[in-house]
């Protein structure tokens, strides 16, 4: 029988908890129900990550303003012109070479 009151004592003790703090966000003391903050852990722990891992901030960075860009990714053709498969090798005709030569080196 014991057992029985002590429930019902928990349950009367969480009835009127409960209408404290319906009282408390009806006079504003605390924040109503359902409407979460603004994430102050998540700032804390995304600050955190940028002291202890920068190199995730710049990770993050880059893909911004890669998406700013447009930047596209590359093709899957060779860059040196080498096709292995064919056995076919292209090399710079004179004008490539000259355009080359033209450009100053910074």
């Amino acid at each position: 029988m014991p057992l029985v009151w002590m429930v019902i004592g928990l349950v009367v003790f969480a009835v009127v908890l409960d209408r404290l703090f319906v009282l408390a966000e009806i006079r504003g003391w605390v924040a109503p129900r359902g409407k979460f903050g603004t994430g102050g852990a998540a700032g804390l722990f995304g600050e955190l990550q940028a002291l202890f891992a920068p190199s995730s901030q710049h990770t993050q960075q880059e893909i911004r303003s890669r998406q700013l860009r447009g930047e596209q990714l590359d093709s899957a053709a060779d860059p040196l012109g080498v096709d292995f498969a064919k056995g076919v090798v292209r090399l710079p005709g004179a004008k490539c070479a000259q355009r080359q030569s033209d450009t100053p080196d910074t």
